[in-house]
């Protein structure tokens, strides 16, 4: 079910009926799917407990390892700004698999 729901999702498909679109534009979710008006975001900041950890994974843990292995400043100021271009440019991988953990923790819960 939680495949389902990432695959479907990175493909810019609705998680529900996997026909309409998820995304707005590259940095902006839609509210609701214009197929099956299923909400992807019932509250406003309901994502972010999962967004939170995605984008410790993208951003803070390459920094944390380059602090560990005690590169020099010249190669930590380059590979933060890397991890900074991949940060912003998987968007909405970030946004996504956020949407997609929430979307199944909801189903889940409701089942339940």
């Amino acid at each position: 079910m939680l495949y389902r729901y990432i695959v479907n999702i990175l493909n810019d498909k609705c998680p529900e009926c996997a026909e309409g679109s998820v995304f707005l534009t590259r940095f902006k979710m839609k509210e609701k799917c214009d197929v099956c008006d299923a909400y992807f975001i019932e509250k406003n900041g309901d994502n972010w407990f999962f967004l939170l950890f995605i984008d410790r994974a993208f951003f803070i843990f390459p920094v944390v390892v380059m602090l560990y292995f005690g590169l020099s400043m010249a190669y930590m100021l380059i590979g933060t700004l890397f991890s900074l271009l991949v940060f912003i440019y998987a968007t909405p991988f970030r946004l996504g698999l956020s949407l997609s953990f929430d979307y199944y923790m909801r189903f889940n819960q409701r089942s339940n």
